[in-house]
């Protein structure tokens, strides 16, 4: 009985299988709608015209007067010299950002290293020059 029951499973498994030609070759055939080309084209010009593609920072501070934030820029960068520093000015406040991440998962990941020296640092999204994410 169980032999005819395993039968009975496996039977159509095997008659139904799809069998290879050892000198057919795998075709892949793409059926899309027309228009996506132009909208694909579009997309990667304008992506080309952009100063850079959307990544991720570490926002360190934010203060009312520029003696403030460059004293903590002075002072992350004797901690971490290796990591790049960027001073903004967003009326009204000075905002010091680090770092190039393609990912918020790599953001976070230098977020946590420094969380001890910068309890206050979040990520944030920025806009980020393609050569600079590119090291």
């Amino acid at each position: 009985m169980k032999l005819k029951l395993i039968l009975c499973l496996i039977l159509p498994c095997a008659l139904f299988s799809q069998s290879r030609d050892s000198n057919s070759r795998d075709l892949i055939n793409i059926k899309y709608e027309t228009g996506i080309d132009n909208l694909i084209n579009k997309h990667q010009n304008i992506q080309r015209n952009k100063d850079g593609i959307l990544g991720w920072r570490i926002q360190l501070a934010f203060k009312s007067t520029k003696e403030e934030i460059n004293k903590t820029r002075a002072k992350f960068i004797k901690l971490y010299p290796q990591i790049p520093s960027y001073l903004t000015y967003d009326p009204p406040y000075y905002r010091i950002c680090i770092g190039n991440f393609r990912t918020k998962l790599e953001a976070m990941k230098l977020n946590n290293h420094i969380r001890k020296n910068y309890i206050e640092a979040y990520p944030v999204k920025k806009n980020i020059n393609r050569s600079l994410l590119e090291n």
